[in-house]
């Protein structure tokens, strides 16, 4: 349960960035339609957000679709349809809470390269079918022994085994890392 609720808080956290400006009202209205399993994916892009009357719904269903990059929502076609068309209704804002907790739920294969080096650092992964994520932290301020810590995330969607060369200060070595399987989430908590 713990883990549904930390991808549940950095999925309200995108929506956040996605929307800065959004109160933080409108935050917790559409997540309360996402917690109350309101949100069903119909097709691809196409979803339907169950009427909450306690949130000012008139109607029991609102059908929220992906179209060029852009969400339509049912309810656009109502007595407020102008309002909330142009302010986003907070039925696309849990279709947008529901996706993005979807896609952190996801089963992915990842790898982590932590190296702490006096001078320089490179790592290169011999496979362009992996994603590679990079952060680099200063341990030092020492201009002539520099000392970073360099961790990268190598992630897939498949398991497979990669090989990578790197340079840690004078090592120079080639090896061999098995992804293994997590879940998306763990890998952009990482990030943060």
């Amino acid at each position: 349960m713990r883990v549904e609720r930390e991808v549940e808080e950095l999925a309200i956290e995108r929506l956040r960035e996605r929307f800065p400006s959004k109160s933080s009202s409108w935050i917790r209205r559409a997540l309360r339609r996402f917690e109350n399993g309101s949100v069903r994916q119909l097709a691809e892009n196409a979803w339907v957000v169950s009427g909450d009357p306690r949130l000012g719904d008139k109607y029991p269903n609102y059908v929220v679709r992906l179209r060029d990059g852009r969400y339509y929502c049912s309810c656009f076609e109502t007595g407020w349809g102008l309002r909330r068309r142009s302010e986003i209704c907070t039925h696309i804002a849990a279709v947008i809470l529901y996706r993005e907790y979807s896609k952190l739920m996801q089963p992915i294969y990842a790898a982590v390269i932590n190296m702490e080096c006096d001078g320089d650092y490179y790592l290169e992964v011999l496979d362009k079918e992996v994603k590679v994520i990079k952060q680099v932290k200063a341990m030092s301020s020492d201009i002539l022994k520099p000392r970073y810590r360099a961790t990268y995330v190598i992630t897939s969607n498949e398991p497979k085994t990669v090989k990578v060369r790197y340079v840690c200060g004078d090592e120079t070595n080639e090896r061999e890392v098995t992804l293994s399987r997590t879940m998306k989430y763990m890998v952009e908590l990482l990030r943060n």
